[in-house]
């Protein structure tokens, strides 16, 4: 046990170097890709190790837990990226500053063995006592037991918070208090583009504030929107009853208030009579008929399990029923490039023709969307400006205890 305790410590300290080293390089110098496989090589090691060690904890009464905890706990939050410290520093310090933080943690580690046992290791003679201890076991399981459900519900808000970071490239958080969209503007030659993420459910009032912040002269908006003219939906693809049971507003609730154009409108916009006091509004997303089968099956089976009249709870069941039997690999391929790709391609293509016209350009599109369309703007030589952020909604205001007990039936 000395042996792997041990171990375990040195292999902390060397994945704390190299990720100190490899974040040092990239900031400074160039970023070597050899180095950053064997630091990920190690790190991953540190953390499965560290699972072994704090089990340990439980059951070797030996084992300092003045120095295992720290170290052991500071890997399981660096495993969930540090969430929600680095959602107040930039992205590009993030990695610095885990990498800190380890270097910290192991000089206190080994500051603790100097000052307990005068050496930087653990001592042969610590390990002469019994190994089990019942009072240990007991308590540390009942610490553990207690504490279990916390860390569950911080588990899941950091992985989601993480999943949503990579996928709208920061446009979206999560945070202790809620979730949270950025607008951020992009300038390039006297033209402004304001990036908007959005999602279809969000506190009340939360739509009327946003269009409420934007410009009306020379500006146009480009709407998202999936239109149906062959009237492919079987049923009402409407997230309103979702969002009252949740306490929420629907993105439906969102009036536009605007000059409804046409994208073919746009070549001629100067020559059309409108009001000049309100911005120009155009759709700039697909029809439905433009989508795989598969894809309008599968929006089908939403409209009708998910967001349909069954309580939610058997709406869910039957969602993963028919995931379970019709999820393949392709068809789940399919359905994100319907979309998420293809869409992409007519927005960016509305945005590039709508600057020809307009001066400023406002995008107010589904988060996950942002990131393709912030990379078209980057390389037309936009550059990055200021930024906002919008709490969504607070999860203070979700009605749990409604949702626990069941609720959810259909919406009279």
């Amino acid at each position: 046990m000395r042996l792997f305790a041990n171990c375990y410590i040195v292999l902390f300290l060397i994945d704390a170097g190299l990720s100190l080293t490899d974040e040092l390089l990239t900031m400074f110098a160039a970023h070597l890709p050899a180095l950053s496989m064997v630091r990920n090589f190690v790190a991953f090691q540190v953390i499965v190790l560290s699972l072994v060690v704090y089990f340990l904890l439980g059951l070797d009464r030996r084992l300092p837990k003045r120095v295992f905890l720290p170290l052991t706990l500071y890997a399981f939050w660096c495993s969930l990226a540090l969430w929600p410290l680095l959602d107040l520093i930039s992205r590009e310090s993030q990695g610095l500053t885990a990498a800190f933080g380890q270097v910290f943690f192991g000089g206190v580690a080994l500051i603790t063995l100097r000052s307990s046992y005068g050496r930087n290791l653990l001592p042969a003679d610590l390990f002469q006592r019994p190994l089990f201890g019942w009072r240990n076991t007991l308590v540390f399981s009942a610490v553990n037991l207690l504490l279990f459900p916390l860390l569950l519900v911080y588990s899941l808000m950091a992985s989601s918070s993480y999943y949503l970071d990579r996928q709208t490239a920061g446009f979206m958080r999560v945070s202790p208090v809620g979730i949270y969209t950025s607008e951020r503007s992009y300038h390039h030659a006297g033209k402004v583009v304001r990036l908007v993420a959005m999602m279809h459910v969000a506190r009340k009032g939360y739509y009327q504030e946003l269009f409420a912040s934007l410009p009306a002269k020379g500006t146009i908006i480009l709407a998202e929107g999936v239109t149906d003219q062959d009237r492919l939906l079987k049923g009402r693809f409407d997230y309103g009853r979702l969002a009252n049971l949740v306490g929420l507003s629907s993105q439906d609730k969102m009036h536009l208030d605007g000059n409804l154009l046409e994208l073919d409108d746009l070549e001629r916009v100067d020559h059309l009579e409108r009001d000049g006091t309100k911005p120009d509004i155009v759709h700039s997303d697909m029809d439905l008929n433009r989508f795989d089968p598969q894809t309008v099956e599968f929006l089908n089976v939403i409209a009708r399990t998910l967001l349909g009249e069954k309580p939610l709870v058997q709406g869910f069941a039957a969602y993963n029923d028919w995931v379970k039997v019709h999820g393949t690999p392709e068809m789940i391929s399919g359905v994100m490039d319907d979309i998420l790709y293809k869409r992409n391609t007519v927005v960016i293509d509305a945005l590039h023709r709508s600057l020809v016209h307009y001066d400023t350009v406002v995008v107010p599109w589904g988060g996950m969307h942002m990131p393709a369309i912030e990379s078209a703007l980057l390389e037309r030589g936009f550059v990055p400006g200021d930024k906002k952020e919008r709490l969504l909604f607070a999860f203070s205001a979700i009605p749990f205890a409604v949702l626990w007990k069941g609720g959810g039936g259909a919406s009279p």
